[in-house]
């Protein structure tokens, strides 16, 4: 057995191992393109969250990146932040208006793959989020990838009415964020025959999914700026293990908000809050170890042995096996390993309870709660 840390010549910038870098991934054969920062914090070992931030039609990877900086909250909290860019600048989202028939559900979640296998990204801390075109794009991986991602933001997109007909059940529960101004002329926030549904029938479709109550925790954004003529309200749902919010711009236009630029979208701008700081907020306690139980009971085929274990596990079928992430209960990577030699996992696991990511060699991913007495 050999354990590897997984790193690229790339990466090394004056000694450490942060960068804004361009990285490149064929899917379909076709190259697709991705701006991503790793922190200067990162040792080039540790399992770091991984945001997807998702740009607008017409926008680039590299311009959201610019517009939003998300870049400066990666390096001061210590995730990874990709920016991928659509074919034409556009994501198939499944739009009521057809803008690409690019399979960019696939694109992304092979994207995903990309990080947790070379850069070895945390599988249960992954997120979403992205404006305009880039939302509805979230909302349709929401409902439609096998991925788990620990939360989603929308800023300025709901879904199309073949997403929202569609999605009768998401393969995996995710928390959400949705932003979105009333004053919105691109994507209307009562929707409209060429953008898709309403945002009070998106959040209603939500509150269902998640088993929110009806009863809903609203509250006042401080109006900090009189000048950007608009205000907010925050609508905090209470659904259990996931989270359900909403931002109502009153008066906000298609626009990041806090975010004062003349290329980020269309009308007025809301100043009253940073909106990705806000969403970083959202997402950074969420995580995907509430959908662990769900795959470990469908999930017949035991690849770890024994379970309980004195600390030694074992794997039958470690010649099928790619890579294993180990981690504690609270979702830190305690261990990770890759290329096989013998059936013997780990062999000094201290007492505790695990969480066991798998990933044979046909990228299939799969979920073991391990407890070591």
């Amino acid at each position: 057995m050999k354990r590897i840390t997984i790193l690229f010549s790339f990466l090394l910038v004056s000694s450490n191992f942060f960068s804004q870098q361009l990285g490149t991934l064929s899917h379909d054969g076709v190259i697709r393109n991705f701006m991503f920062y790793t922190p200067s914090t990162w040792d080039g070992e540790s399992s770091l969250p991984l945001l997807i931030v998702l740009h607008g039609l017409t926008q680039t990877g590299s311009g959201v990146m610019d517009i939003t900086q998300f870049n400066s909250i990666a390096e001061k909290e210590h995730f990874i932040v990709a920016y991928p860019s659509g074919i034409n600048n556009a994501w198939n989202a499944q739009m009521n208006v057809s803008v690409s028939s690019a399979n960019d559900l696939g694109f992304l979640e092979n994207l995903v793959d990309w990080f947790e296998l070379t850069m070895h990204t945390n599988p249960l801390k992954k997120y979403l989020c992205g404006f305009s075109n880039g939302a509805f794009m979230s909302y349709m991986l929401a409902c439609e990838s096998t991925h788990c991602f620990a939360g989603i933001a929308s800023v300025s997109g709901t879904m199309s009415d073949t997403v929202f007909s569609n999605c009768s059940q998401p393969n995996q529960l995710t928390s959400i964020l949705h932003i979105h101004g009333t004053a919105d002329a691109v994507v209307p926030y009562a929707g409209s025959a060429t953008t898709g549904i309403s945002v009070d029938a998106l959040l209603s479709k939500w509150v269902v999914f998640l088993s929110c109550e009806q009863q809903v925790n609203i509250s006042e954004i401080p109006n900090n700026n009189l000048l950007d003529f608009s205000t907010c309200q925050r609508f905090i749902y209470s659904c259990g293990e996931y989270s359900l919010e909403h931002i109502k711009i009153s008066g906000g236009g298609h626009q990041w908000p806090g975010i004062n630029t003349w290329n980020g979208g269309v009308g007025t701008i809301n100043m009253d809050f940073y909106s990705p700081l806000v969403i970083w907020e959202f997402f950074k306690s969420k995580s995907c170890l509430q959908d662990v139980g769900i795959e470990l009971i469908e999930n017949r085929k035991k690849f770890l042995i024994p379970n309980p274990s004195v600390g030694e596990l074992r794997s039958p079928y470690y010649q099928e096996l790619q890579s294993v992430y180990i981690y504690s209960i609270d979702g830190t990577l305690i261990q990770f390993i890759q290329e096989f030699q013998q059936d013997i996992i780990s062999n000094d696991l201290s007492k505790g309870s695990y969480f066991i990511c798998l990933r044979n060699k046909t990228q299939q991913q799969f979920w073991e709660k391990i407890i070591v007495n």
